[in-house]
Formats: C-alpha cells, sequence, structure tokens
C-alpha cells in the first residue's frame, strides 16, 4: 500500500514539530541576571571555613552633606579668623556627623565565611562570600567563574 505524498509530508512535519516539543519540556530556564558571558567552574574540597566581617566602602553623601551645611552654619558666627575657625569646625562637626547619620551607616558590615579550597588542578583557592551556605572542612565543591574577580562557591 503507498502514502500519498501531501499525507506523507504533513505527517513527518507533524512529528518533527511534535519531537521539538517534547524535547524543550525539559529544558533548564534562566532568567535576565543569571546569563552570563563566560564562567569557569573548577572543582575542589573544603580545607578550612573561617567566619570573616566584611566592612563595606562608606559611601561620602552623608559626610559630603555633613561637611557643607557644617561649614555654612560655622561661618554665619565670629569676625575674621574667629569666623574662619568657626567654619572649619563646623565643616569638620558636619562631615562627621553626617557620615554617622547616613542611611547606610549601619549597613557597613556583615557577616560571611572565608573558604581555603584545595583545588582537583592542584592549587589552592581561598573565596570570601555571604554565609548564606554552611560549609564544613571536607566538602565537594564547584567554583564558578561570575566575571572579573567574582566566583560562587557551591556544594556539589
Amino acid at each position: 500500500m503507498r502514502i500519498p505524498a501531501t499525507i506523507a509530508t504533513h505527517g513527518a512535519v507533524t512529528l518533527l514539530l511534535a519531537l521539538l516539543l517534547v524535547g524543550g519540556c525539559g529544558q533548564k530556564r534562566y532568567g535576565d541576571g543569571e546569563i552570563r558571558p563566560v564562567s569557569a567552574a573548577r572543582v575542589g574540597t573544603v580545607l578550612d571555613v573561617s567566619d570573616v566581617m566584611v566592612e563595606e566602602d562608606p559611601s561620602l553623601i552623608g559626610p559630603g552633606l555633613g561637611l557643607v551645611a557644617g561649614g555654612f552654619l560655622g561661618s554665619a558666627f565670629g569676625k575674621g579668623t574667629g569666623r574662619m575657625l568657626f567654619t572649619v569646625g563646623g565643616a569638620l562637626l558636619g562631615a562627621d556627623v553626617g557620615g554617622q547619620g547616613s542611611l547606610d551607616y549601619h549597613k557597613r558590615r556583615y557577616r560571611a565565611v572565608q573558604l581555603t579550597m584545595q583545588m582537583d588542578n592542584g592549587g589552592v583557592l581561598v573565596v570570601v562570600q555571604g554565609d548564606n551556605e554552611y560549609f564544613v572542612r571536607g566538602d565537594r565543591v564547584r567554583v564558578v567563574g561570575m566575571g572579573e574577580d567574582r566566583v560562587s562557591v557551591q556544594h556539589i
């Protein structure tokens, strides 16, 4: 029995579309923030885990505004040399107060872990990252490069 060419062609196209649809179901999906141009992964074993504190570089906005405001207010007092001393003193005091009162003052320190790892390629790698994942000596880990000087350590 011979199948007409149009039925065979439609059947083949339908089968191809079905295979494409089924094949795409198990595909991993990425969000926009997860797309990276190049990632390099290395595998190793954790040698040491240490708790550390990370101090962020403080913002200069608060101290800068305090410096200007303090200098302006200080210049309203005194005459001659006295006015200059009030201006400088007000600026220094304002910079100090502005730095402590800035919104990010309490966000400058956070807990992290320092991981020392023996990599399977023979090297030793030390990484500091947030303490959102628990590591112990002997854990097998994957170190994934995420750009210039950024990596992520993950359990295998």
